[in-house]
Protein backbone atom coordinates (compact mmCIF):
# COMPACT_ATOMS: atom_id res chain seq x y z
CA UNK A 1 0.00 0.00 0.00
CA UNK A 2 1.91 2.60 -1.29
CA UNK A 3 -0.01 5.35 -2.33
CA UNK A 4 -1.25 7.74 0.14
CA UNK A 5 -5.18 7.11 -0.46
CA UNK A 6 -4.46 3.56 0.54
CA UNK A 7 -2.76 5.26 3.58
CA UNK A 8 -5.38 7.13 4.39
CA UNK A 9 -7.20 3.71 4.84
CA UNK A 10 -5.02 2.12 6.92
CA UNK A 11 -4.49 5.33 9.32
CA UNK A 12 -8.79 5.21 9.52
CA UNK A 13 -8.89 1.80 10.56
CA UNK A 14 -5.98 1.90 12.92
CA UNK A 15 -8.58 5.02 14.22
CA UNK A 16 -10.76 2.04 14.62
CA UNK A 17 -8.87 -0.37 16.58
CA UNK A 18 -8.58 -0.66 20.49
CA UNK A 19 -6.46 -3.47 20.37
CA UNK A 20 -2.80 -3.45 18.40
CA UNK A 21 0.71 -5.54 18.74
CA UNK A 22 0.28 -4.03 22.29
CA UNK A 23 -2.91 -4.12 24.70
CA UNK A 24 -4.23 -1.05 26.43
CA UNK A 25 -3.71 -3.31 29.73
CA UNK A 26 -0.35 -3.46 28.34
CA UNK A 27 0.23 0.48 28.01
CA UNK A 28 -1.41 1.25 31.68
CA UNK A 29 1.44 -0.93 33.38
CA UNK A 30 4.34 0.52 31.31
CA UNK A 31 2.88 3.98 32.50
CA UNK A 32 2.74 3.19 35.71
CA UNK A 33 6.07 2.41 35.79
CA UNK A 34 7.08 5.35 34.32
CA UNK A 35 5.30 7.77 37.24
CA UNK A 36 6.94 5.29 39.54
CA UNK A 37 10.28 5.92 38.31
CA UNK A 38 9.81 9.28 37.59
CA UNK A 39 11.25 11.84 40.34
CA UNK A 40 10.24 15.29 39.70
CA UNK A 41 10.14 18.49 42.10
CA UNK A 42 8.61 21.38 40.84
CA UNK A 43 8.81 24.94 43.05
CA UNK A 44 7.27 28.11 43.06
CA UNK A 45 9.47 31.26 42.68
CA UNK A 46 9.27 34.70 42.56
CA UNK A 47 9.97 36.00 38.70
CA UNK A 48 12.65 37.76 40.21
CA UNK A 49 14.37 35.29 41.47
CA UNK A 50 14.70 32.81 38.57
CA UNK A 51 18.01 31.86 37.31
CA UNK A 52 18.98 33.46 33.83
CA UNK A 53 15.37 35.47 33.84
CA UNK A 54 15.00 38.54 34.26
CA UNK A 55 13.07 42.13 32.61
CA UNK A 56 14.71 43.15 29.81
CA UNK A 57 16.09 47.06 30.39
CA UNK A 58 15.81 47.56 26.72
CA UNK A 59 12.70 45.48 25.47
CA UNK A 60 11.01 45.54 28.15
CA UNK A 61 10.21 42.29 28.35
CA UNK A 62 10.56 39.07 30.73
CA UNK A 63 13.19 36.90 28.97
CA UNK A 64 16.22 34.31 29.01
CA UNK A 65 19.16 35.93 29.49
CA UNK A 66 20.53 33.84 26.12
CA UNK A 67 18.18 35.47 24.41
CA UNK A 68 16.59 32.14 22.86
CA UNK A 69 14.00 29.50 24.00
CA UNK A 70 11.25 32.33 24.59
CA UNK A 71 10.36 36.53 25.83
CA UNK A 72 7.24 37.02 27.59
CA UNK A 73 6.03 40.59 26.32
CA UNK A 74 3.34 43.77 26.33
CA UNK A 75 0.67 42.95 22.84
CA UNK A 76 -1.81 46.10 22.10
CA UNK A 77 -4.32 45.07 20.20
CA UNK A 78 -6.87 46.95 17.70
CA UNK A 79 -9.24 44.82 16.10
CA UNK A 80 -12.79 46.13 14.08
CA UNK A 81 -15.33 43.93 12.77
CA UNK A 82 -17.64 45.69 10.31
CA UNK A 83 -16.86 49.25 11.13
CA UNK A 84 -16.50 48.42 14.86
CA UNK A 85 -13.64 48.54 16.81
CA UNK A 86 -12.20 46.98 19.95
CA UNK A 87 -8.66 47.74 21.91
CA UNK A 88 -6.57 46.04 24.56
CA UNK A 89 -4.00 45.21 26.06
CA UNK A 90 -1.81 41.43 27.41
CA UNK A 91 0.72 39.31 27.91
CA UNK A 92 1.93 37.29 24.66
CA UNK A 93 4.23 34.63 24.33
CA UNK A 94 7.04 35.62 21.77
CA UNK A 95 8.34 31.91 20.57
CA UNK A 96 9.13 32.79 16.57
CA UNK A 97 11.57 29.71 16.59
CA UNK A 98 9.37 26.36 14.74
CA UNK A 99 9.66 23.67 17.23
CA UNK A 100 9.06 20.08 15.48
CA UNK A 101 6.43 17.91 16.65
CA UNK A 102 6.53 15.12 14.89
CA UNK A 103 5.38 10.84 14.92
CA UNK A 104 7.55 8.29 13.73
CA UNK A 105 4.70 5.65 12.21
CA UNK A 106 4.82 1.78 11.60
CA UNK A 107 3.32 -0.62 10.29
CA UNK A 108 3.32 -3.48 13.72
CA UNK A 109 1.22 -7.07 12.36
CA UNK A 110 0.09 -5.19 9.37
CA UNK A 111 -1.54 -2.19 11.48
CA UNK A 112 -0.25 1.59 11.54
CA UNK A 113 0.93 2.48 15.32
CA UNK A 114 2.58 5.11 16.56
CA UNK A 115 5.32 5.70 18.41
CA UNK A 116 4.66 7.74 21.74
CA UNK A 117 6.80 8.95 25.03
CA UNK A 118 6.22 9.42 28.49
CA UNK A 119 7.39 13.31 29.37
CA UNK A 120 7.41 15.23 32.27
CA UNK A 121 6.83 19.30 31.77
CA UNK A 122 6.79 21.13 34.96
CA UNK A 123 3.43 22.96 34.18
CA UNK A 124 1.57 18.96 33.41
CA UNK A 125 -1.58 18.38 36.50
CA UNK A 126 0.37 14.92 36.38
CA UNK A 127 3.73 15.71 35.88
CA UNK A 128 3.88 12.99 32.93
CA UNK A 129 1.92 12.60 30.08
CA UNK A 130 2.30 10.86 26.62
CA UNK A 131 3.32 12.85 23.80
CA UNK A 132 4.78 12.15 20.17
CA UNK A 133 8.03 10.87 19.62
CA UNK A 134 9.93 13.91 19.17
CA UNK A 135 8.93 17.70 21.00
CA UNK A 136 11.13 19.47 20.35
CA UNK A 137 11.94 23.90 20.37
CA UNK A 138 15.04 25.14 17.86
CA UNK A 139 16.78 25.89 20.76
CA UNK A 140 16.09 22.11 22.52
CA UNK A 141 16.97 20.24 19.65
CA UNK A 142 20.41 22.49 18.75
CA UNK A 143 21.17 21.88 22.61
CA UNK A 144 21.38 25.30 23.13
CA UNK A 145 20.58 24.21 26.86
CA UNK A 146 23.95 22.49 26.71
CA UNK A 147 21.73 19.05 27.76
CA UNK A 148 21.47 15.93 25.66
CA UNK A 149 20.11 15.12 22.57
CA UNK A 150 16.66 14.90 21.79
CA UNK A 151 15.83 11.61 20.71
CA UNK A 152 14.87 10.50 17.28
CA UNK A 153 15.34 14.01 16.38
CA UNK A 154 17.32 12.71 13.25
CA UNK A 155 14.67 11.13 11.66
CA UNK A 156 12.70 14.65 11.39
CA UNK A 157 15.93 16.68 10.00
CA UNK A 158 17.54 14.37 7.64
CA UNK A 159 16.08 12.46 4.88
CA UNK A 160 12.33 10.99 5.47
CA UNK A 161 13.30 7.12 6.37
CA UNK A 162 9.86 6.61 5.00
CA UNK A 163 6.87 7.76 3.96
CA UNK A 164 5.73 11.44 4.79
CA UNK A 165 1.83 11.44 5.54
CA UNK A 166 1.67 14.46 6.89
CA UNK A 167 3.98 17.55 7.38
CA UNK A 168 2.71 20.92 7.94
CA UNK A 169 3.19 24.48 10.09
CA UNK A 170 0.20 24.81 12.72
CA UNK A 171 -0.58 27.50 14.88
CA UNK A 172 -0.46 27.10 18.99
CA UNK A 173 -3.05 29.11 21.01
CA UNK A 174 -3.66 32.64 18.93
CA UNK A 175 -4.46 34.50 22.31
CA UNK A 176 -1.39 33.14 24.37
CA UNK A 177 1.59 32.97 21.54
CA UNK A 178 2.45 35.78 19.03
CA UNK A 179 2.13 34.31 15.72
CA UNK A 180 3.86 30.93 16.61
CA UNK A 181 3.79 27.86 14.54
CA UNK A 182 5.18 24.41 15.30
CA UNK A 183 6.05 21.42 12.18
CA UNK A 184 3.49 19.01 12.44
CA UNK A 185 4.98 16.20 11.56
CA UNK A 186 4.03 12.19 10.54
CA UNK A 187 6.61 9.71 8.97
CA UNK A 188 6.07 6.00 8.08
CA UNK A 189 8.77 3.92 8.49
CA UNK A 190 9.38 1.48 5.40
CA UNK A 191 8.14 -2.23 7.08
CA UNK A 192 11.69 -3.20 7.11
CA UNK A 193 13.01 -0.78 9.20
CA UNK A 194 14.13 -1.76 12.42
CA UNK A 195 14.08 1.52 15.20
CA UNK A 196 16.21 1.00 18.45
CA UNK A 197 14.38 0.18 21.51
CA UNK A 198 13.70 2.56 24.34
CA UNK A 199 11.46 2.11 27.76
CA UNK A 200 10.86 5.39 27.54
CA UNK A 201 8.65 4.86 24.40
CA UNK A 202 5.51 2.69 23.44
CA UNK A 203 3.41 1.68 20.28
CA UNK A 204 -0.05 2.23 19.83
CA UNK A 205 -2.64 2.02 17.13
CA UNK A 206 -4.37 5.67 16.70
CA UNK A 207 -7.79 4.38 18.17
CA UNK A 208 -5.76 3.23 21.32
CA UNK A 209 -3.77 7.09 21.66
CA UNK A 210 -7.73 8.21 20.93
CA UNK A 211 -9.08 6.21 23.80
CA UNK A 212 -6.99 7.48 25.96
CA UNK A 213 -8.18 10.52 25.83
CA UNK A 214 -10.67 9.98 28.51
CA UNK A 215 -8.65 9.53 30.94
CA UNK A 216 -8.37 13.12 32.13
CA UNK A 217 -4.74 14.93 31.33
CA UNK A 218 -3.05 12.13 30.41
CA UNK A 219 -2.75 12.64 26.29
CA UNK A 220 -0.50 15.62 25.86
CA UNK A 221 -1.83 18.73 23.87
CA UNK A 222 1.06 17.83 21.33
CA UNK A 223 -0.69 14.42 20.47
CA UNK A 224 -3.97 16.07 20.38
CA UNK A 225 -2.51 18.51 17.58
CA UNK A 226 -0.96 16.07 15.10
CA UNK A 227 -3.77 13.64 15.06
CA UNK A 228 -6.79 15.94 15.29
CA UNK A 229 -5.48 17.87 12.60
CA UNK A 230 -4.29 15.43 10.08
CA UNK A 231 -6.66 15.60 6.90
CA UNK A 232 -6.87 11.55 6.62
CA UNK A 233 -9.97 11.66 4.94
CA UNK A 234 -9.88 10.06 1.27
CA UNK A 235 -10.22 12.63 -1.81
CA UNK A 236 -13.47 11.86 -3.49
CA UNK A 237 -13.15 11.30 -7.30
CA UNK A 238 -17.09 11.68 -8.20
CA UNK A 239 -19.77 11.77 -6.00
CA UNK A 240 -20.06 8.43 -5.04
CA UNK A 241 -20.31 7.53 -1.54
CA UNK A 242 -17.07 5.61 0.23
CA UNK A 243 -18.55 2.78 2.55
CA UNK A 244 -16.06 1.73 4.95
CA UNK A 245 -17.65 -0.91 7.12
CA UNK A 246 -15.35 -0.24 10.54
CA UNK A 247 -15.52 1.85 13.21
CA UNK A 248 -17.96 4.28 14.21
CA UNK A 249 -20.62 4.90 11.64
CA UNK A 250 -21.55 8.34 12.25
CA UNK A 251 -17.92 9.27 12.15
CA UNK A 252 -16.90 7.49 9.06
CA UNK A 253 -20.05 8.79 6.83
CA UNK A 254 -19.28 12.31 8.33
CA UNK A 255 -15.67 11.93 7.65
CA UNK A 256 -16.32 10.80 4.20
CA UNK A 257 -19.78 11.65 3.05
CA UNK A 258 -19.71 13.87 -0.47
CA UNK A 259 -20.75 17.01 -1.26
CA UNK A 260 -23.84 16.88 -2.29
CA UNK A 261 -25.13 15.64 1.03
CA UNK A 262 -23.31 18.43 3.22
CA UNK A 263 -25.25 21.64 4.89
CA UNK A 264 -22.79 24.02 3.23
CA UNK A 265 -20.83 22.94 -0.03
CA UNK A 266 -16.93 22.99 -0.23
CA UNK A 267 -17.21 26.32 -2.51
CA UNK A 268 -19.29 27.94 -0.35
CA UNK A 269 -17.46 27.24 3.03
CA UNK A 270 -14.01 28.31 1.64
CA UNK A 271 -16.44 31.79 0.17
CA UNK A 272 -17.68 32.19 4.05
CA UNK A 273 -13.94 31.58 4.90
CA UNK A 274 -12.26 33.92 3.18
CA UNK A 275 -14.82 36.58 3.54
CA UNK A 276 -14.43 36.13 7.74
CA UNK A 277 -10.71 36.77 6.91
CA UNK A 278 -11.36 39.84 5.44
CA UNK A 279 -14.24 41.50 7.31
CA UNK A 280 -11.49 41.05 10.34
CA UNK A 281 -9.00 43.58 10.67
CA UNK A 282 -6.83 43.99 13.12
CA UNK A 283 -3.34 45.60 14.34
CA UNK A 284 -1.34 44.26 17.19
CA UNK A 285 2.43 46.11 18.39
CA UNK A 286 4.83 44.41 20.84
CA UNK A 287 5.44 46.54 23.21
CA UNK A 288 7.28 46.44 26.95
CA UNK A 289 4.95 44.87 29.37
CA UNK A 290 5.32 48.37 31.64
CA UNK A 291 3.47 49.51 28.61
CA UNK A 292 0.19 46.82 28.70
CA UNK A 293 -2.90 48.77 30.27
CA UNK A 294 -4.08 46.98 33.32
CA UNK A 295 -1.06 44.79 33.59
CA UNK A 296 1.00 45.07 36.61
CA UNK A 297 4.75 43.30 37.79
CA UNK A 298 5.11 43.29 41.23
CA UNK A 299 8.48 41.50 41.15
CA UNK A 300 6.71 37.84 41.85
CA UNK A 301 4.41 37.90 39.09
CA UNK A 302 2.52 39.80 36.51
CA UNK A 303 -0.96 40.15 36.57
CA UNK A 304 -3.88 41.84 35.16
CA UNK A 305 -5.62 44.29 37.70
CA UNK A 306 -9.23 42.67 36.95
CA UNK A 307 -7.87 39.20 37.86
CA UNK A 308 -8.88 38.30 34.54
CA UNK A 309 -7.20 36.10 31.79
CA UNK A 310 -3.93 34.73 33.31
CA UNK A 311 -0.72 35.40 35.50
CA UNK A 312 2.62 35.07 34.75
CA UNK A 313 4.48 33.52 37.55
CA UNK A 314 7.95 31.47 37.50
CA UNK A 315 8.88 27.88 38.65
CA UNK A 316 12.50 26.10 40.04
CA UNK A 317 12.50 22.84 38.30
CA UNK A 318 14.33 19.43 39.14
CA UNK A 319 13.70 16.66 36.72
CA UNK A 320 16.80 13.86 36.37
CA UNK A 321 14.87 12.39 32.94
CA UNK A 322 14.88 15.15 30.96
CA UNK A 323 17.44 16.70 28.26
CA UNK A 324 18.73 19.55 31.80
CA UNK A 325 18.48 18.32 35.09
CA UNK A 326 17.75 21.46 36.45
CA UNK A 327 16.17 24.54 35.34
CA UNK A 328 14.15 28.10 36.13
CA UNK A 329 11.71 29.58 33.72
CA UNK A 330 7.89 31.34 33.56
CA UNK A 331 4.99 29.68 33.42
CA UNK A 332 1.24 30.91 32.25
CA UNK A 333 -1.19 30.27 34.39
CA UNK A 334 -4.51 30.21 34.01
CA UNK A 335 -7.86 29.59 35.89
CA UNK A 336 -9.07 25.54 35.36
CA UNK A 337 -12.70 25.12 34.13
CA UNK A 338 -12.62 26.46 30.68
CA UNK A 339 -14.74 25.08 28.00
CA UNK A 340 -13.61 23.95 24.45
CA UNK A 341 -16.84 22.73 23.07
CA UNK A 342 -18.78 21.37 19.43
CA UNK A 343 -22.29 21.11 18.82
CA UNK A 344 -23.54 18.29 16.28
CA UNK A 345 -26.28 17.73 14.72
CA UNK A 346 -27.46 15.41 11.59
CA UNK A 347 -28.35 17.41 8.89
CA UNK A 348 -29.15 15.27 5.88
CA UNK A 349 -28.63 12.14 7.16
CA UNK A 350 -24.98 13.51 8.02
CA UNK A 351 -23.67 14.25 11.30
CA UNK A 352 -22.16 17.75 11.08
CA UNK A 353 -20.48 20.45 13.21
CA UNK A 354 -20.75 24.19 14.44
CA UNK A 355 -17.38 25.64 13.46
CA UNK A 356 -16.50 29.31 14.78
CA UNK A 357 -14.50 31.25 12.30
CA UNK A 358 -12.55 33.33 15.51
CA UNK A 359 -10.53 35.93 15.70
CA UNK A 360 -7.69 35.86 18.19
CA UNK A 361 -4.87 38.64 18.20
CA UNK A 362 -1.77 35.77 18.07
CA UNK A 363 -3.08 34.90 14.78
CA UNK A 364 -0.65 34.92 11.83
CA UNK A 365 -3.87 35.57 9.87
CA UNK A 366 -6.97 36.99 11.33
CA UNK A 367 -9.21 34.02 11.78
CA UNK A 368 -8.94 30.25 12.09
CA UNK A 369 -11.23 27.57 12.49
CA UNK A 370 -12.38 26.54 15.90
CA UNK A 371 -15.10 25.16 17.91
CA UNK A 372 -18.56 26.40 18.87
CA UNK A 373 -17.91 27.56 22.25
CA UNK A 374 -13.70 28.43 23.44
CA UNK A 375 -15.06 29.41 26.73
CA UNK A 376 -12.62 30.84 30.57
CA UNK A 377 -15.12 32.14 32.50
CA UNK A 378 -12.24 33.73 34.71
CA UNK A 379 -12.71 36.37 31.23
CA UNK A 380 -16.22 37.11 31.86
CA UNK A 381 -18.27 39.40 34.74
CA UNK A 382 -20.63 37.17 37.12
CA UNK A 383 -24.42 37.51 36.47
CA UNK A 384 -23.96 39.29 32.90
CA UNK A 385 -25.39 36.89 30.53
CA UNK A 386 -25.10 39.53 27.81
CA UNK A 387 -21.48 38.50 27.84
CA UNK A 388 -21.53 35.13 27.41
CA UNK A 389 -20.63 33.53 24.33
CA UNK A 390 -22.72 31.95 21.86
CA UNK A 391 -23.68 28.30 22.63
CA UNK A 392 -22.58 28.45 25.59
CA UNK A 393 -25.92 26.64 27.41
CA UNK A 394 -25.63 23.75 25.14
CA UNK A 395 -22.60 22.95 27.29
CA UNK A 396 -24.36 23.46 30.56
CA UNK A 397 -24.43 20.45 32.93
CA UNK A 398 -28.27 20.01 33.08
CA UNK A 399 -28.37 20.02 29.17
CA UNK A 400 -30.66 17.32 28.06
CA UNK A 401 -28.73 16.75 24.71
CA UNK A 402 -26.81 13.69 23.72
CA UNK A 403 -22.84 13.39 25.04
CA UNK A 404 -20.37 12.59 22.42
CA UNK A 405 -16.92 13.67 23.76
CA UNK A 406 -17.02 14.63 27.71
CA UNK A 407 -13.64 15.13 29.46
CA UNK A 408 -10.85 17.42 30.76
CA UNK A 409 -7.41 17.98 28.84
CA UNK A 410 -4.51 19.92 30.27
CA UNK A 411 -2.51 22.95 27.94
CA UNK A 412 0.81 21.82 26.82
CA UNK A 413 2.85 21.79 30.57
CA UNK A 414 6.29 23.84 28.66
CA UNK A 415 4.21 27.01 28.59
CA UNK A 416 1.10 26.28 30.69
CA UNK A 417 0.63 25.89 34.87
CA UNK A 418 -1.74 23.03 36.06
CA UNK A 419 -4.09 24.40 32.63
CA UNK A 420 -6.55 22.66 31.92
CA UNK A 421 -10.66 22.64 29.72
CA UNK A 422 -13.52 20.64 29.60
CA UNK A 423 -13.18 19.18 26.11
CA UNK A 424 -17.27 18.37 25.27
CA UNK A 425 -18.82 17.32 22.08
CA UNK A 426 -22.64 17.63 22.33
CA UNK A 427 -25.51 16.03 19.70
CA UNK A 428 -28.38 17.97 19.08
CA UNK A 429 -31.45 16.62 18.37
CA UNK A 430 -32.75 18.03 15.27
CA UNK A 431 -35.93 19.09 16.60
CA UNK A 432 -33.92 21.89 18.25
CA UNK A 433 -33.48 24.56 15.32
CA UNK A 434 -30.02 26.43 16.09
CA UNK A 435 -29.89 30.21 14.71
CA UNK A 436 -26.43 30.18 13.27
CA UNK A 437 -24.65 33.91 13.16
CA UNK A 438 -22.79 34.78 10.34
CA UNK A 439 -19.24 33.47 11.91
CA UNK A 440 -20.11 30.11 12.18
CA UNK A 441 -20.93 27.41 9.83
CA UNK A 442 -22.03 23.59 9.87
CA UNK A 443 -19.31 21.67 8.41
CA UNK A 444 -19.07 17.56 8.02
CA UNK A 445 -15.72 16.17 9.15
CA UNK A 446 -15.13 15.35 5.80
CA UNK A 447 -15.29 19.20 5.43
CA UNK A 448 -12.92 20.37 8.41
CA UNK A 449 -10.54 17.53 7.34
CA UNK A 450 -10.47 19.29 3.83
CA UNK A 451 -9.77 22.89 5.65
CA UNK A 452 -6.93 20.66 7.69
CA UNK A 453 -5.29 20.36 4.59
CA UNK A 454 -4.40 23.87 4.26
CA UNK A 455 -1.97 25.95 6.56
CA UNK A 456 -2.98 28.29 9.51
CA UNK A 457 -6.75 26.86 9.55
CA UNK A 458 -7.76 24.55 12.07
CA UNK A 459 -6.99 26.39 15.94
CA UNK A 460 -5.01 24.38 18.07
CA UNK A 461 -7.88 23.67 20.43
CA UNK A 462 -10.18 22.32 17.32
CA UNK A 463 -7.34 20.46 16.52
CA UNK A 464 -7.82 18.87 20.16
CA UNK A 465 -11.07 18.67 20.38
CA UNK A 466 -11.31 16.43 16.75
CA UNK A 467 -8.70 14.34 18.85
CA UNK A 468 -11.30 13.39 21.00
CA UNK A 469 -14.09 11.79 18.63
CA UNK A 470 -14.96 8.20 18.77
CA UNK A 471 -13.53 6.45 15.28
CA UNK A 472 -14.35 3.05 17.33
CA UNK A 473 -17.50 1.48 17.16
CA UNK A 474 -16.70 1.32 21.06
CA UNK A 475 -17.92 3.88 22.24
Amino acid sequence: MGNLNNINYELIYSSSLLEGTNSLNDFHNWFAEKKELGKFEVELAPLNTLKDWSMDNYSGAFEHNSGKFFTVNGLKVEHEVNGAFKHWAQLIINQSEQGILGFLAKRNEGTIHVLVQATMEPGNINFIQISPTVQSTRSNFTKVHGGKSTKFIEYFLGKPNGTVIFNQLRSEQGSRYYRKRNQNIVILLEDNHNISEDKNFFWLTLGQLRELHKIPNLVHLDCRSIIGGMPFSIPLENDDPIEISIGNQSIITSLHCNDSDSFNSQRQLMSWFTQEKMKNIKHTKLVPINEAKNWSYDGNSIKHMDDKFFDLIGVNVHSPGREVISWSQPLIKCANGGIIGLIAQVHNGVLHFLINARFEAGFIDTVELAATVQFAPRNYKVNSSNQMPHFIKYFENDSKNEIIVDTFLSNEGGRFFKSQNRHIIVKVPNSKKIVVPENYAWMTLAQIHSFGSMELSLNVELRSLIFCLPFSSNK
